[in-house]
C-alpha cells in the first residue's frame, strides 16, 4: 500500500509469520470463567453502553466522557491511570512479564455538537442515538472486558494498557500525541472501532484542505457583472463533484480514492457580496500516487475556479494527516503475528458466521497512526452498527456481548496468557 513491493510467492513466505492463538487458550478455566460472567453481567454491559453513548463529547470537548473513564478505569482494577495534555487517559492490566506490551485503544470524541439531543431508544433490539457505535460501544466492551478478566483471574504475561483517546475523528490527533510521546511504544496497537469481524492491518492516506475564495465586498444593488466569492467557491464544489478519481488501486476499497467537500461558509450579510467564502475538502486513498494525483487536481481545480471569478485563493492545509515514509511493506503487515492472530480468534468465535475472516489492507482509525510509526496495528471491532456520522446512527444491542469476549480473548491471546 505505501511502498511497491514486487515479489515471488516463494519470497512471501519469508515475511509470514504465525497466529499465536491456540483454541486450548478459550478452554482455559478463567477464561470459561469469564465468558460465563459475560453472559451473566449482559444487562449491566449494556447499561453502561447506553450510560457512556449520552454523555456528549465532541472533539476537543472530550472532559465529560475522560472524567468518566478515569473512574471507570480505576473501577475495573486498571493500574497507572494517566492522562495527558491533550486529553488521552489510559490504564493498564498489569502483567506478570516476559510478555509484549499490547495497547487496545477506543475513542471517546464524536462528530455531534455538545447541544445535540442524545437519548439512546431501542426498537426491535437494536439502539439507536448518534454516536452509539462510533465509537461508544468499544470504549464499553473494553472497561467490562478487563473488569471481568480481573474477577476471573486471568493473568498475562504481558501488559495490556487500554487507552482512551480523544480528537479521533478530527484526524487521529489523540492516538497521535499518545504514541509519538510515549517513550516505550507498545509491542502491538490495536484500534477498536471497525465493524466487529472485519480486520484491517492498513491506513488510509488523508489529506484536508481549506480553500478561500476573496473578492470584492459591495451592495447586491452594485454587484451586478462583478467578481463573487460565492460564485467561485460554487464553481469549485461542483467541479470537485464531478472530477474523474484515480483507479480503485489492486484489492483495495470500492469506496476509495475519494475527495469530499465537508464544510462551507463566508459572508456577513443578505445584500452584500461575500468578500471571503470557504470550503473545505477531505482527500482519501490507499496509495501515495492516487493522493498525490487528487491533491494536485483539487487544487487545480480551485485555483481555475478563482480565475474564473477574478478571485485571490488562500490554500491551508487543515490537517495533512500522518508521514507513512516508516510505514512495514504490504507483505510484512499483513503476515504479521497480529494480523493472523486477529484473524483466528474471530474464526473462532464465528464473529463473521461460517465466513472466514479476511484481513484488509484498510483503515481510517487510530491504528493508522501505528501503521505510521511501524508498530504492527490493526483495526478491529466489539459492536455491530450503522449510520456512523448520522443522528440516524443505530447499533445491535446484543452484538456487545460476543464483542466483549473478543476483546478478552484477544487480550489474554496477545498479551500471553498465564
Amino acid at each position: 500500500m505505501f511502498r511497491s513491493i514486487s515479489i515471488a510467492l516463494s519470497v512471501v513466505s519469508l515475511f509470514a509469520e504465525k497466529s499465536v492463538f491456540d483454541p486450548s487458550i478459550a478452554n482455559k478455566p478463567e477464561l470459561k470463567k469469564a465468558f460465563a460472567t459475560v453472559d451473566a453481567r449482559k444487562a449491566a454491559i449494556q447499561k453502561e453502553w447506553i450510560t457512556l453513548t449520552e454523555i456528549p463529547s465532541p472533539s476537543k470537548q472530550e472532559k465529560l466522557r475522560i472524567a468518566y473513564m478515569k473512574t471507570a478505569m480505576a473501577r475495573v482494577g486498571l493500574t497507572g491511570i494517566e492522562e495527558d495534555a491533550i486529553g488521552n487517559v489510559w490504564g493498564t492490566y498489569k502483567g506478570s512479564g516476559g510478555g509484549p506490551v499490547v495497547a487496545f485503544a477506543a475513542h471517546t470524541d464524536t462528530v455531534f455538537a455538545m447541544d445535540t439531543p442524545i437519548k439512546v431508544t431501542e426498537v426491535n433490539g437494536r439502539l439507536h442515538a448518534p454516536g452509539i457505535g462510533d465509537d461508544t460501544g468499544s470504549l464499553a466492551a473494553l472497561l467490562n472486558a478487563f473488569e471481568i478478566m480481573r474477577d476471573s483471574g486471568i493473568k498475562t504475561k504481558g501488559d495490556v494498557i487500554f487507552v482512551a483517546t480523544v480528537q479521533e475523528e478530527i484526524g487521529l490527533l489523540g492516538a497521535k500525541y499518545w504514541l509519538e510521546h510515549r517513550e516505550k511504544k507498545p509491542d502491538m496497537f490495536v484500534a477498536v472501532d471497525s465493524r466487529m469481524g472485519s480486520v484491517g492491518y492498513g491506513a488510509l492516506l488523508i489529506e484536508q484542505y481549506k480553500f478561500i475564495f476573496e473578492g470584492p465586498t459591495m451592495h447586491t444593488l452594485a454587484s451586478k457583472g462583478k467578481a463573487n466569492a460565492a460564485r467561485g467557491a460554487a464553481r469549485a464544489i461542483l467541479a470537485i463533484g464531478e472530477m474523474k478519481m484515480p483507479e480503485v488501486m489492486d484489492g483495495g476499497s470500492a469506496n476509495l480514492p475519494v475527495a469530499n467537500v465537508g464544510t462551507l461558509g463566508g459572508g456577513t450579510v443578505v445584500n452584500a457580496t461575500p468578500g471571503k467564502v470557504f470550503i473545505t475538502v477531505d482527500i482519501r486513498s490507499q496509495d501515495i500516487k492516487s493522493e498525490q494525483k487528487l491533491v494536485e487536481d483539487v487544487k487545480s481545480i480551485a485555483q481555475r475556479a478563482a480565475n474564473q471569478e477574478k478571485l485571490q485563493l488562500v490554500i491551508e492545509p487543515v490537517n495533512v494527516v500522518h508521514d507513512y515514509s516508516k510505514a512495514l511493506p504490504k507483505e510484512v503487515r499483513m503476515n504479521s503475528t497480529l494480523v493472523q492472530t486477529a484473524l483466528a480468534v474471530t474464526d473462532h468465535l464465528k464473529l463473521n458466521g461460517e465466513r472466514k475472516a479476511v484481513a484488509f489492507d484498510s483503515g481510517s482509525d487510530d491504528h493508522n497512526i501505528g501503521v505510521a510509526m511501524g508498530i504492527p496495528s490493526i483495526g478491529i471491532g466489539a459492536i455491530l452498527g450503522g449510520g456512523a456520522h448520522s443522528l440516524e446512527e443505530s447499533a445491535d444491542l446484543a452484538s456487545i456481548i460476543p464483542g466483549t469476549k473478543y476483546m478478552i480473548l484477544m487480550a489474554s491471546t496477545l498479551a500471553g496468557v498465564q
